[in-house]
């Protein structure tokens, strides 16, 4: 059997100007498709043109990826387009359908107050950040080399929050299994294998363009992470100066307290729990219909019936 050389592989004219979709890379990919992986990966290390070695190195890893059996197949090589349509079902559709129709988890309101509550702005932007990861690179592939490592890390980061979340909120969802709406509860874990599926291959893509990987990756998985702790942190201060002085401050003062809680609100959705519990902690009879006035002001609703839902 012939054995490849760089020949095989030069393409005509400048390499620079050269890419894996020119002619000189069909002809040679037609005519080394057929190699054995092992031949393959050997030239992949030698002293080749870059744009060649990269090339052999991606055949000798499809070549590879076809022995391979169903869960290997799901983390090596490129996606294929049933897997690229599971990505976007799982990975992008799946977690804004349960985020709008939410019954228990950071919303709350049909099981009482929500289970985790608490970290609502900052689990939304943990997954407005990770959606737009990965529809970029589900988009772009090869093209986003040169930011490979950073949203490599951004997805990795994705998989992780994804599975903690699936892990605290599962024995909700094991008991939701008895009325059927518990299965959505298992929505993150098919989250977090498509963060890390791609996450991973965004990864192999960064090393094979030869940067520094590691300092992409963590800086990217530090973006997604820090960036809605921020966002998290900034939004519950000007919360709870707003519902201070709505409880201690004189009409005027409350008044614009009223407005800053609205803006909160309505850019975030966060603060009304808060408003909700310095009314029910409040003991002044003037200060608490102060309170349920500036809730009823901004919702529309009796700040009681949120206090029952809280309370149940």
């Amino acid at each position: 059997m012939h054995q490849p050389t760089t020949n095989d592989f030069e393409p005509d004219g400048p390499v620079a100007e050269t890419t894996p979709g020119d002619a000189p890379f069909e002809f040679a990919y037609k005519s080394i498709h057929d190699y054995p992986p092992d031949v393959l990966r050997e030239f992949a290390h030698d002293a080749a043109p870059a744009p060649a070695r990269g090339a052999a190195r991606r055949w000798a890893s499809e070549a590879r990826d076809e022995s391979l059996g169903f869960w290997p197949r799901q983390f090596a090589g490129r996606a294929t387009r049933a897997q690229v349509a599971f990505d976007v079902i799982a990975g992008v559709a799946a977690p804004l359908l349960c985020l709008a129709f939410d019954p228990t988890v950071f919303r709350g309101g049909v099981t009482g107050a929500p289970v985790l509550g608490e970290f609502r702005l900052f689990a939304y932007s943990v997954i407005a950040i990770e959606i737009t990861t990965l529809l970029a690179w589900l988009a772009l592939g090869e093209r986003a080399r040169a930011w490979a490592g950073l949203l490599a890390g951004g997805m990795l980061a994705g998989a992780v929050f994804s599975l903690a979340v699936g892990l605290a909120i599962l024995p909700f969802s094991l008991a939701g299994l008895v009325i059927l709406i518990g299965v959505f509860g298992f929505t993150p874990f098919l989250t977090a294998l498509v963060f890390l599926r791609n996450g991973r291959r965004a990864l192999r893509e960064a090393r094979l363009a030869g940067s520094d990987t590691a300092a992409a990756l963590a800086l990217g998985a530090v973006l997604a992470i820090s960036i809605p702790l921020v966002v998290q942190r900034q939004t519950a201060r000007a919360v709870e100066r707003s519902v201070r002085e709505l409880s201690a401050a004189d009409g005027a003062r409350a008044e614009a307290a009223t407005r800053r809680l609205g803006r909160v609100h309505s850019l975030t959705g966060e603060g009304l729990d808060e408003l909700a519990w310095a009314y029910a902690r409040q003991a002044d009879p003037a200060r608490k219909l102060r309170l349920a006035r500036a809730y009823r002001d901004i919702t529309g609703l009796e700040v009681e019936h949120r206090l029952l839902v809280l309370n149940d």
